[in-house]
């Protein structure tokens, strides 16, 4: 009789359950969300609802990369979303 440490068994991984990307909020008080990824697979933000509502503009969105938000609009701070 074999013990269940003698027998062979295949480990198999855990599950991993995706993680929530963060959103930031920059030095002005606005929130960037996740907006999907560039081809690269660079994170992408968007700002739905700017303090000013002038900084909404009109038409397609520029695609902000974390980067570019960064320098444009940092320091941020990452949040839960």
């Amino acid at each position: 009789m074999a013990t269940s440490s003698q027998t062979p068994s295949a480990v198999l991984p855990l599950h991993e359950a995706p993680r929530p990307l963060p959103s930031f909020v920059d030095r002005d008080g606005d929130l960037w969300v996740p907006n999907g990824r560039t081809a690269d697979g660079e994170l992408l933000l968007a700002c739905p609802a700017p303090q000013d509502p002038a900084d909404a503009g009109a038409g397609e969105s520029f695609p902000w990369t974390l980067r570019s938000v960064r320098l444009a609009f940092g320091p941020l701070k990452a949040v839960a979303a």
